[in-house]
């Protein structure tokens, strides 16, 4: 089944199957809960996230900085079948294209859960990735920020920030 994506104005038009469905991204501010997922973060305070406007399921939220990077905090299923989040760190910063790169994997607090954090330089370019598990199985949950070395700092600062407000709920 072939389908397009097509974005018109503040709407994203689906068409499958001859069928036309309108998902229309929202603005979040405050706490931004995914029940689905089983998880919540807090949008820092004269920030706002973005959700709603991927296809597929509402897996998280973006949260364009004002320096122009974005940080993404998403859940998922674990279908790579990670054994540890150092496992899913490693291989998510090994895929990217970059021979020079220096990378740093480390233990991890998200919110009160166990994960880990990577960090990948290359050129002037850094990724910094936080993976955390749902104890006990379930989805895997990731925080990502795309950001310039000089920028790094204060976007970096608003990635622990926002790590530091992950909470559990209700999975459903």
């Amino acid at each position: 089944m072939v389908s397009r994506l097509l974005k018109a104005g503040p709407f994203l038009l689906l068409a499958v199957s001859g069928q036309l469905v309108c998902a229309q991204s929202r603005s979040v501010e405050g706490t931004y809960r995914n029940p689905a997922l089983g998880y919540s973060i807090r949008i820092p305070r004269g920030l706002k996230g973005v959700t709603g406007d991927q296809a597929g399921p509402e897996r998280g939220v973006k949260i364009p900085l004002p320096s122009g990077s974005e940080i993404v905090v998403f859940g998922e299923p674990n279908s790579l079948e990670y054994k540890s989040p150092e496992e899913g760190i490693r291989s998510e910063l090994k895929l990217k294209d970059c021979e020079s790169g220096q990378q740093e994997i480390k233990q991890a607090t998200v919110g009160r859960i166990r994960g880990a954090r990577g960090r990948l330089v290359c050129g002037d370019r850094v990724l910094r990735l936080v993976l955390a598990f749902r104890p006990h199985g379930g989805p895997i949950y990731r925080l990502r920020l795309e950001t310039t070395r000089l920028r790094e700092t204060d976007a970096g600062a608003i990635l622990e920030a926002v790590a530091a407000t992950f909470r559990l709920i209700p999975w459903r």
